[in-house]
């Protein structure tokens, strides 16, 4: 049985993306709650705005670390991931992505009110749900739009980080 070599592997390398993507989502995610926790009720847009900067921050860190050090293993020797030119192509390339996730949770809101006619995801609150609905959260319409909303907006950004770091960031060595 021929033995597959883990660095080279695209299989692999997927599994190490996707790995890297949760740990980054979810260290976006839980900056940006903890955030909102901490600043409480200040300013509605201002928390938002914090917390969601902050979060994406701490998200693009994990991110850039876990790529260069352990997704992307077949790299080719001249790109230099530790580059300022480097490291600035990811951070604009994350933040592309960003703004096609916001686009595309934007559009899912845009059909859920006006071709559903249900309140907006966007100004649903998860905690809130929970807060009034207990488990039973689980059963209003508004969780499952956010939800599927959700995993589209995730995926639109996924797609984007996979392709543009595997064909522009970390290229492989050229073939022989």
């Amino acid at each position: 049985m021929a033995q597959v070599d883990r660095s080279k592997s695209r299989w692999w390398e997927l599994f190490r993306f996707l790995v890297c993507g949760v740990a980054a989502a979810l260290s976006d995610y839980l900056t940006a709650q903890l955030i909102v926790l901490a600043m409480g009720s200040i300013n509605f847009i201002v928390v938002t705005i914090v917390s969601t900067a902050v979060g994406f921050i701490v998200g693009v860190i994990v991110n850039y670390l876990i790529s260069t050090y352990w997704v992307y293993q077949n790299v080719d020797k001249s790109v230099n991931t530790k580059s300022k030119r480097f490291i600035i192509m990811f951070v604009v390339l994350s933040f592309i992505a960003m703004a096609l996730s916001i686009g595309t949770m934007l559009l899912c809101d845009l059909v859920v009110t006006k071709g559903m006619g249900m309140a907006s995801i966007v100004d649903t609150s998860i905690i809130s749900l929970i807060k009034d609905h207990g488990i039973g959260f689980l059963g209003q319409a508004i969780f499952w739009t956010y939800f599927v909303s959700f995993v589209l907006k995730t995926l639109v950004g996924l797609v984007w980080n996979y392709f543009t770091r595997k064909y522009f960031l970390y290229k492989e060595p050229k073939a022989n």
